[in-house]
């Protein structure tokens, strides 16, 4: 977050992810959501359109609006659109512009543990199989797993996003007790309070989240990989071991009629 002074006064920028919630995050995506197609397709298209400039910049105003306490007046009619000297429309927009899109991992990292005030929540621990294979979420019910995996599958897909879907998937894999057990009302409860949480240790948890399935993917392949080449390899295996018996066998009877003879 900055601190910017306008016209004497100060005011408050929020231009990290750690200085957004997933609820003011919501507000955005409800704005997003209701914008006209010209603006969405100038946004997130890439065709070049022409757009009105009075247009545009009206959409600056509000976007600017939805993450600082800058007066909309001041926005309005006291901040120049682009002013070398002092800080301009244009170069606030450049400062929230960022959250049009969603963090990255390279950006803020992932982590199995997220924090909200003094509060730590933890992804649901793996267990460890009789053959010392790490489970992922191995704590976790089919309830866990339905639910979170409908919500990123909602998630993900822009044209659906709530943002609240991603407080609710956080709320259903962490916790604060490894021990707790599946409650819908807890979750719920969770739920509301993840709204608060900052953007950034939301993604963390979901990053690290995703990063666990992608090894788990890896492994599943490198396992079905494994016993695909055993399992061809084994009429070889067969082959050898039938014409080794087989020798086996002929010796024996070598010895035998040896025997035989010198008796």
């Amino acid at each position: 977050m900055i601190t910017a002074t306008i016209l004497e006064n100060q005011y408050e920028i929020r231009n990290q992810w750690s200085d957004v919630t997933i609820k003011q995050m919501a507000k955005a995506q409800e704005y997003i959501d209701n914008m006209p197609k010209w603006l969405s397709n100038y946004i997130y298209s890439e065709d070049d359109e022409p757009v009105s400039e009075g247009k545009l910049l009206k959409f600056y105003v509000d976007w600017i609006g939805l993450f600082s306490n800058i007066p909309k007046e001041y926005l309005e009619g006291e901040i120049a659109v682009n002013n070398t000297d002092e800080l301009s429309l244009i170069e606030l927009f450049g400062l929230v512009s960022k959250f049009l899109g969603e963090p990255s991992q390279e950006e803020i990292g992932e982590s199995e543990v997220i924090k909200l005030g003094s509060k730590e929540y933890r992804l649901i621990e793996p267990v460890k199989t009789s053959g010392g294979v790490s489970k992922m979420l191995g704590g976790a019910t089919y309830k866990h797993f339905s639910e979170s995996q409908a919500l990123a599958s909602l998630f993900q897909k822009k044209q659906y996003r709530k943002w609240s879907y991603l407080s609710k998937i956080t709320a259903i894999l962490f916790r604060e007790e490894a021990e707790e057990q599946y409650e819908e009302e807890l979750i719920e409860m969770r739920a509301k309070a993840f709204e608060n949480l900052p953007v950034s240790e939301a993604y963390r948890g979901y990053f690290f989240l995703l990063s666990l399935q992608k090894k788990q993917q890896e492994h599943l392949v490198l396992s079905l990989t494994q016993r695909k080449k055993v399992k061809s390899s084994t009429p070889l295996v067969k082959k050898y071991y039938l014409a080794f018996i087989g020798k086996i066998k002929l010796i024996i009877s070598h010895l035998k009629a040896f025997i035989t003879n010198k008796g």
